[in-house]
């Protein structure tokens, strides 16, 4: 008789993202709904900065602490803000 080994399967890690806030700034009309219904508080304005049509614009204030939910880039009535995501295993592959 074969003595064979048990051996878990496991199911493989998901891969780990982390996620890049981008703002079209020219794009952006200073509403405000990306900061007002983000859930971790992670986008402000920052009054010293305005746009070409003389509008304060959307900054990222804690970009490690984005959850990549895409609330501000759905409620953007201007298409003015992205989620990019970034796959960190694949940034440590290419360092």
């Amino acid at each position: 008789m074969l003595k064979s080994k048990r051996v878990p399967i496991l199911k493989p890690p998901s891969p780990q993202k982390k996620y890049e806030v981008i703002f079209d700034t020219e794009q952006c009309d200073g509403c405000k709904l990306c900061i007002e219904f983000c859930p971790k508080e992670i986008l402000t304005t920052d009054i010293d900065k305005f746009n070409s049509r003389m509008l304060h614009y959307g900054v990222v204030i804690n970009p490690e602490d984005c959850v990549g939910c895409r609330q501000c880039e759905r409620l953007c009535p201007m298409a003015a803000v992205f989620i990019k995501e970034i796959d960190i295993q694949e940034c440590a592959r290419n360092e």
